[in-house]
């Protein structure tokens, strides 16, 4: 029996609420912020967008929960590779979007300078925070820990935590993509899929869950490091500057 297995004897209940309510926590926020709060109020999301599922994180942490994020390996070697895998997969999400224009969203996308001029470190600072740190960790708590397993009791209405982490079917595999995918919005479909799938497999081969969280905020930095540095350096084809700030 496997470390995951025994960490889910004796657990009451179904378990699922530490993996589930912060990343529906943080869907809450932003729909609030996106769609029902004032224009005005909007730069207040840099806080408390993340500040949602970091709390509740820290909440059902401190109450016992995510016994497989305990006593992460010393693994140098192996971090590397996670941070290799992330900046190779950050080229994977933004390619499509400079190579071809229809692809990328309209609008400006995140203005750094919301907050003020003077204010952008704070603001970019902010945004990597929830970007690179919260987001990565909700992410693959709920997608990698919570669904890949879930997806293979569901049917029985066994305990998920019985599942070894990193366990490949079939049915995990698709369940984790679709998931994940249609978690982002529509334009980002395209790379989302390869993503996510190409992940799986660094899953299963690290069977790891902090190496799939270094890899997504590895990713996640390095799209918040090309917007800031890469901006206007890609052109299209009439000789106009890309900005890639709608990746952040």
């Amino acid at each position: 029996m496997s470390r995951d297995q025994r960490a889910g004897e004796g657990q009451g209940g179904h378990g699922w609420w530490p993996y589930v309510l912060p990343y529906a926590g943080f869907l809450a926020a932003v729909e609030t912020f996106n769609r029902v709060l004032p224009e005005a109020l909007a730069p207040l999301g840099l806080i408390l967008k993340p500040a949602v599922p970091a709390g509740l994180l820290l909440y059902f942490a401190w109450n016992g929960a995510y016994p497989e994020l305990r006593r992460p390996r010393l693994d140098p070697a192996g971090r590397i590779l996670d941070i290799l895998a992330g900046l190779l997969l950050a080229g994977l999400w933004m390619a499509p979007f400079i190579w071809l224009p229809a692809l990328r969203p309209e609008g400006p996308g995140f203005d750094p300078e919301q907050l003020g001029e003077s204010l952008v470190p704070l603001t970019l600072g902010l945004r990597l925070f929830g970007y690179a740190l919260v987001t990565p960790l909700f992410e693959e708590i709920f997608i990698r820990s919570f669904v890949m397993r879930y997806s293979e009791v569901y049917a029985q209405r066994g305990d998920f935590r019985q599942v070894p982490l990193a366990r490949y079917s079939l049915r995990s595999f698709v369940t984790t993509i679709v998931v994940f995918t249609i978690g982002h919005v529509p334009w980002e479909w395209w790379v989302a899929v390869p993503w996510v799938a190409l992940s799986n497999l660094w899953f299963y081969y690290r069977r790891d869950l902090w190496a799939l969280v270094l890899l997504h905020a590895t990713t996640n930095a390095a799209l918040v490091a090309a917007a800031v540095l890469l901006s206007g350096v890609f052109e299209d084809a009439d000789g106009t500057g890309i900005s890639l700030w709608f990746f952040v």
